[in-house]
């Protein structure tokens, strides 16, 4: 190997294995630097990734930082994409987490022929976020491998990780390798989806009977989002200052049909979850507004809140006919028939009907999904449905009735 580089070094440990001529690696925590000693042929420069130009590296390595794009620096994403839209002429998803970043950084610092190997989350073989990130790769005629890492491989990781091998001297050739459960060796996978069944499509909804939107996001549910006991404390009410809201379906029987009353009181209420969101769609009442104007700074101190002219109000959503969990395990998402009208928020998405006669045709067809094996997995044994795939499987649903 002669001239290998690295963006998000780290404490440069990767320069200590394998052979090379020359190893520069860039890391802006000065911390880091000079913590472990590195061989002679290797130097670790306190610097950002993106303040170099880099365009001769033989090989480009690394395990770049996983940080969501909801939690990347005011003002980081603005300077660091329009850099990268000059040297690779890819306008970036503004969905893009940080490694994103980093990879299309590692593909413009590499010879014409280079070879770039990186540890990312495997779910960007298949995310709408990422594509353009794989378009690019395709448009080149780069060989590509991706190695799916073991769940165990990083266990402080809720995401599924893989090593990818980008060859810009290949042609053009896609594989994918599974980990064997027994052996620990990597065998070939036909296709990303790890199943024989047809990948879950990615589509807008094509049926006017069902549609499936993303839950509320209000800006930090521990704000938004209260317990019965913080209701009763704060003097609000029900119905004038709060609203029936399902943040998660995790604790519920995936064989529960319906939100009801009497299920929601049971479930939510008295066991004491996150179930009342603030009723902002009209004048707050005195009780309200002494607690808005209460909440600490820091507390609301999000980029939603922050955006909005007035902190604390949001578009307050319709109620969904079905609520049901994108994120899950098994072969099938926990969902409910909402019939008290609450309120969709954060990992839980609401889908809507056009008649009960649609209603009781997606609750019963996502219950008895088979969805593994269409999904790549997203984190140690979670399977997650896009919105935009939960459309296309409500399509599915919807057409064998026709």
């Amino acid at each position: 190997m002669g001239y290998a580089v690295e963006f998000g070094a780290g404490d440069g440990r990767f320069s200590c294995y394998g052979k090379y001529a020359r190893y520069v690696g860039y890391e802006v925590d000065a911390e880091r630097v000079g913590q472990r000693q590195l061989p002679a042929n290797a130097r670790l420069m306190n610097a950002c990734a993106f303040s170099v130009n880099e365009a001769d590296a033989d090989v480009c390595i690394g395990n770049p930082p996983y940080v969501r794009n909801q939690d990347l620096p005011e003002g980081w994403r603005e300077t660091v994409g329009p850099t990268l839209k000059a040297r690779v002429g890819v306008q970036i998803s503004g969905l893009a987490n940080a490694w994103q970043y980093f990879f299309f950084q590692a593909l413009a610092s590499t010879r014409d022929d280079g070879l770039v190997a990186l540890i990312i989350p495997y779910e960007w073989v298949s995310r709408p976020s990422s594509k353009p990130l794989r378009e690019y790769i395709k448009s080149k005629g780069w060989s590509v491998d991706v190695y799916r890492l073991p769940d165990s491989a990083f266990g402080r990781v809720l995401t599924t990780s893989s090593i990818t091998v980008v060859d810009k001297a290949g042609i053009g050739r896609w594989r994918y390798f599974d980990t064997d459960e027994v052996t620990q060796e990597f065998v070939a996978a036909k296709t990303a989806s790890l199943g024989n069944r047809k990948v879950l499509d990615y589509s807008k909804a094509r049926s006017r009977k069902a549609v499936a939107k993303r839950g509320l996001s209000p800006g930090t549910q521990k704000v938004f989002v209260l317990t019965e006991g913080e209701r009763v404390r704060l003097g609000l009410r029900r119905d004038r200052d709060v609203v029936p809201a399902i943040t998660t379906l995790r604790t519920i029987d995936v064989n529960d049909a319906s939100l009801t009353n009497e299920y929601f009181e049971r479930n939510y209420v008295l066991a004491g979850m996150r179930c009342w969101l603030l009723r902002i769609d009209r004048d707050p009442s005195r009780e309200l507004s002494l607690y808005l104007n209460s909440v600490p700074v820091a507390a609301r101190n999000t980029a939603t809140c922050n955006g909005r002219d007035v902190w604390w109000k949001f578009a307050m959503p319709e109620s969904p006919d079905v609520l049901v969990s994108v994120g899950f395990r098994g072969q099938a998402p926990k969902c409910l028939k909402n019939e008290i009208g609450a309120k969709a928020v954060g990992g839980v998405s609401g889908i809507y009907c056009s008649s009960k006669k649609a209603t009781n045709k997606v609750v019963a067809g996502l219950r008895s999904a088979k969805l593994k094996g269409r999904l790549v997995s997203y984190s140690t044994g979670l399977l997650k449905l896009e919105i935009n795939q939960l459309n296309g499987l409500l399509d599915e649903i919807l057409d064998e009735e026709n």
